[in-house]
């Protein structure tokens, strides 16, 4: 099989491995890793990582795909939910064990190892579908890992588009009673009902954002420290 040929069907998948371009040629893979790094050398195809190929720019195409099971989720997920003004470097993704971050040409992907690994689904970006966080597991994900700056869960949670019912449902379902107060006190600031969440309220203080002092007045009915002006996010 020619270059352009391998080409032409290496770029229906997100990623390849060796293992699909053995079985795409039927050659053994000590053929076929000489293959790939003639079309890696020529500049055809991109080394992810040891044994894994593409042929696309764009990182967040192949991100989920690299480590199994996960999906993208965090800031890169806000973002393409249009739930975050900022662009994020990184691509951030959720798995279920620990994987070293990759850097890719000029994209690095990043790998956050999470225990609450439900509520993702697919969505079609280009040519293939890509696993992404829900709008509201997202958030979740974001408050639960704090690999993302306090005020960008908590704007997806006053200004966007979010089910208020289902935000409140996996919150529960988290059973973190910290992440509950934090939902619970923003979800009721934008208006809704949080009452669903009270019943997992500690006694305890918990600062509202956990990267900044805990310095501020309390909120009796949710157990906060409010160190955030909402009125500035």
């Amino acid at each position: 099989m020619k270059a352009i040929e391998i080409l032409e069907e290496v770029r229906k998948l997100p990623m390849f491995t060796i293992g699909d371009l053995s079985r795409m040629l039927r050659k053994d893979e000590k053929y076929v890793r000489i293959v790939a790094y003639r079309l890696m050398k020529r500049g055809l195809i991109r080394q992810i990582e040891k044994g894994k190929y593409t042929v696309h720019d764009d990182a967040v195409q192949f991100a989920s795909f690299i480590a199994t099971p996960s999906y993208i989720s965090f800031w890169t997920a806000l973002s393409m939910y249009h739930l975050t003004e900022q662009i994020p470097i990184d691509v951030m993704v959720a798995v279920s064990r620990p994987k070293k971050t990759i850097d890719f040409y000029r994209q690095r992907i990043t790998f956050t190892k999470i225990r609450h690994f439900w509520g993702y689904t697919k969505l079609r970006l280009r040519d293939f579908d890509i696993f992404i966080a829900e709008k509201e597991k997202a958030v979740v994900d974001c408050m639960l890992a704090k690999n993302v700056p306090f005020d960008e869960p908590a704007k997806a949670i006053l200004t966007g588009e979010l089910d208020y019912e289902k935000l409140i449902e996996y919150a529960k379902k988290t059973k973190n009673d910290t992440l509950a107060k934090r939902i619970g006190y923003l979800i009721e600031k934008r208006g809704s009902d949080a009452s669903n969440l009270l019943d997992m309220v500690n006694r305890a203080y918990t600062p509202l954002n956990w990267s900044v002092k805990k310095e501020g007045r309390k909120d009796f009915r949710w157990k906060l420290i409010i160190n955030e002006s909402l009125d500035e996010l």
